[in-house]
């Protein structure tokens, strides 16, 4: 222990109450499946998008009750005062009493016929509307999958570093117990161990820095996922499937075709643009409409003198009405509709592009990180076996400090490599399934 001075004791203990504060939080093993359930239980953003689609309902019955009929009733009471005649010097004339207290009630309805198919054209838009909210809604759930994915991959590449580099960390615990060793018996110089030491020291605060990130992984995942309970989530990938066996990029740009709601989405917003065109034209059409009316009043002013009695009647009519403006005003209104229709169907093309790039990088990455985990995988094992073999040297005296450690580097890093490799293997999976609309 002479060697290691306050400021090693220092980074020691951070790295001991570390380790201490990560262990309070209780384990909790999660698969894919039980972190995707999570997110459509509990997640903030879908359950906001699913409000959307209900409200998009209720609006649907909103627009469908303008095909019932306009109902109305309306009751006065009032105080009728006598009435004054004056003459066209405003001098007066006459006073002739009226009953004081009159009564009125009206009751009124209206059914339209005809409006040029508005009614119904609005009803189909409202519907459009609640295809589009549901869409999006799907759109938006496969896209809060995919970033609870990438987290729950960084946290399960996260947990491996770090059980990596506390592998590493006691075979250089035992590599500088050797060395000092050496050093006691003079068979090695000091700066032999200072080496040691600082490659072991470099691999906590390594594991300090990784402990860090999954903290805040963790923390970012359990947010997201909804779960209030403070636990470490431990990955489970051990029932991912992530095999696109014979299938080549064609099948799956197909498929994304076929199922991405994004593509959806832009048919819908066409079919909207072009509903909007339709309703803009309806408004040149006449409006006809079915009435009838009831009225009753007291007293009776149109008689002379004024009778205090009650007088009825009521009317049954149609009305027809045509609004002249739009011959002149929806000329423009169509225009700007017909441009609304070019812009969304560019969009469309726009968005199968990006499904096709999508597919394309998530296919391709797939394919490069199968083969370079292979190749990564034959890559560690000569690493190790390269390390068995310097260490042993170094044992014997064979090879230098210099050689054991570049050798314990390039072990710590094709290990790493290995598991960067394999778990891009899953996340570019993922994507996959993201963009051909299965995840």
């Amino acid at each position: 222990m002479k060697y290691i001075n306050k400021t090693n004791l220092l980074l020691l203990s951070l790295f001991i109450l570390q380790i201490t504060v990560a262990q309070e939080l209780p384990e909790r093993k999660m698969t894919i499946q039980q972190l995707a359930d999570s997110l459509v239980a509990q997640n903030i953003q879908i359950k906001l998008a699913d409000v959307s689609v209900k409200l998009a309902d209720a609006r649907i019955g909103d627009v469908k009750m303008n095909r019932l009929p306009d109902i109305g009733a309306d009751m006065n009471t009032m105080y009728l005062s006598d009435v004054t005649i004056y003459d066209k010097h405003w001098s007066q004339f006459q006073k002739v009493d009226l009953p004081n207290f009159g009564h009125q009630f009206t009751l009124s309805a209206k059914q339209l016929i005809y409006a040029g198919g508005r009614i119904t054209k609005g009803i189909e838009l409202a519907e459009l509307s609640k295809n589009l909210a549901e869409n999006q809604f799907t759109d938006l759930g496969l896209g809060v999958k995919l970033n609870a994915a990438e987290l729950y991959l960084n946290l399960y590449n996260l947990q491996n570093q770090k059980e990596i580099l506390l592998n590493n960390e006691i075979l250089a615990n035992e590599r500088l117990k050797n060395v000092k060793l050496f050093f006691d018996q003079n068979m090695v110089t000091k700066n032999e161990v200072l080496r040691a030491e600082v490659l072991r020291r470099q691999l906590e605060q390594n594991i300090l820095q990784i402990q860090n990130s999954i903290e805040i992984t963790n923390k970012n995942l359990l947010l997201y996922a909804g779960l209030r309970e403070e636990v470490l989530i431990v990955p489970d990938v051990s029932n991912i499937n992530h095999q696109i066996r014979e299938q080549d990029e064609a099948y799956f740009l197909e498929l994304a075709y076929k199922n991405n709601p994004q593509l959806s989405i832009s048919d819908i917003q066409i079919a909207m643009s072009k509903k909007n065109l339709e309703l803009t034209k309806a408004e040149n059409m006449p409006t006809l409409a079915a009435f009838s009316g009831y009225n009753a009043s007291r007293p009776m002013t149109s008689s002379v003198p004024a009778l205090d009695f009650y007088s009825t009647t009521y009317q049954v009519g149609l009305n027809l009405s045509y609004n002249f403006e739009t011959l002149y005003k929806n000329g423009k209104k169509v225009l700007v509709d017909k441009v609304l229709i070019e812009q969304a169907e560019l969009a469309k093309i726009a968005v199968m592009q990006q499904i096709e790039t999508q597919v394309n990088a998530a296919y391709k990455n797939y394919r490069q990180a199968v083969m370079q985990t292979e190749v990564s995988a034959i890559n560690e094992k000569a690493a190790d076996e390269n390390y068995r073999i310097t260490e042993l040297k170094y044992k014997n005296q064979l090879v230098t400090i210099t050689e054991i450690i570049d050798a314990s580097n390039t072990k710590l890093q094709a290990e790493l490599q290995t598991l960067d490799d394999r778990t891009a293997i899953i996340l570019n999976y993922i994507k996959l399934l993201r963009v051909t609309g299965q995840l």
